[in-house]
């Protein structure tokens, strides 16, 4: 059976003299033998009328074993093959050991069988790329494909929404998920291949190519690994960084260089502050970051620090709408895909 990588549920131990388990409250310390293992109870994940511990690294977590197996797949042929049976139990429950970080287990029970109060936003569960980064590739790895679903339409609202959402989601503080560190870019396009979700790619990898050299030094995951890009995908991003600076080129000239307009309120004024966003626009030349090259805010707050009239001021962002809508449609190209193919979407 396959699943995301080689570390599988482990069997109970089936000594016939186990050591017990101390599974003990958040916050108890008590002395034990030495050698004697000690778990402590996950604080929203320990159920008393559970049927199973999982455990993963110091925290057990007791939930229950029907919902778990009628979920995921790998859960199911465990117990349904008798793989899962041995002697290791706790209070009656059988235990079954995982290798999974504790955090990214309740990350991915949180969506199986919700114990703590949800953030809401509008509605919609708040999230923030950790989480579901673990619900996602816990979901792929025991087989869930109920909460790989939602954990990634909830990430797709970030790496392939519209032009205009991208926007929002990327500006707005009603976004049902905090914007991700750029960093985080590298795990979204890992994610995006390992789920077959091409529509994620091209602006996931685009905003790999964004980091520079950075790219090299991967996401650092919870339990301290690194996750680095494909061969072949950090390969589309080094290639990338040369037609994404052309295009920089072009988006400045074509949004920022034409003068003031026709119906200009204050020429004097306006030909000055024109000519102080070329000079600010023209030193991010050579980057490649043209969909957030406002450091972090949206075009419409940045422009306004320039004092343009309404008419000079609605005529720079028509243009620089039409550029980046431009740019936009540019990226599966840029990553070697078609948009019909990847389902990325255009406007």
């Amino acid at each position: 059976m396959q699943t995301l990588d080689a570390r599988s549920p482990k069997r109970r131990r089936t000594s016939s003299t186990p050591k017990p388990l101390f599974i003990v409250a958040p916050g108890e310390s008590p002395e034990l033998p030495n050698g004697q293992e000690k778990f402590t109870r996950h604080a929203d994940f320990w159920l008393d009328d559970g049927n199973l511990i999982l455990l993963a690294g110091d925290t057990a977590f007791r939930v229950y074993k029907g919902l778990l197996t009628k979920n995921s797949g790998v859960f199911a042929d465990m117990f349904a093959t008798g793989s899962a049976d041995a002697t290791e139990t706790f209070d009656s429950c059988p235990v079954v050991r995982l290798p999974d970080h504790p955090a990214d287990l309740s990350d991915f029970l949180q969506y199986l069988m919700p114990c703590s109060k949800l953030r809401l936003c509008d509605g919609l569960p708040v999230s923030d790329f950790a989480e579901l980064h673990a619900a996602i590739h816990l979901a792929h790895k025991y087989q869930c494909p109920d909460v790989e679903m939602r954990a990634l339409s909830l990430l797709k609202n970030f790496y392939s929404p519209p032009l205009a959402d991208h926007h929002v989601h990327a500006h707005s503080p009603k976004s049902p998920m905090a914007r991700p560190p750029r960093l985080a870019a590298i795990a979204a396009a890992n994610v995006a291949r390992l789920t077959e979700t091409p529509s994620m790619i091209p602006f996931a990898l685009y905003q790999v190519s964004t980091l520079e050299g950075a790219m090299l030094d991967g996401y650092a995951r919870r339990d301290g690994s690194i996750e680095h890009l494909s061969a072949s995908d950090l390969r589309l991003c080094i290639d990338a960084r040369g037609s994404l600076a052309h295009e920089m080129v072009l988006y400045v000239r074509s949004a920022f260089t034409p003068g003031h307009s026709d119906r200009c309120t204050n020429i004097e004024q306006c030909t000055m502050a024109l000519n102080d966003i070329r000079d600010d626009m023209e030193e991010r030349l050579g980057t490649c970051d043209i969909l957030d090259a406002y450091k972090g805010r949206p075009i419409e707050v940045w422009l306004a620090d320039f004092e343009l009239c309404e008419a000079c001021a609605g005529e720079v962002l028509v243009r620089e709408d039409a550029e980046r809508r431009r740019v936009w449609r540019l990226l599966p190209g840029i990553f070697g895909m078609t948009a019909k193919e990847c389902g990325f979407p255009q406007y």
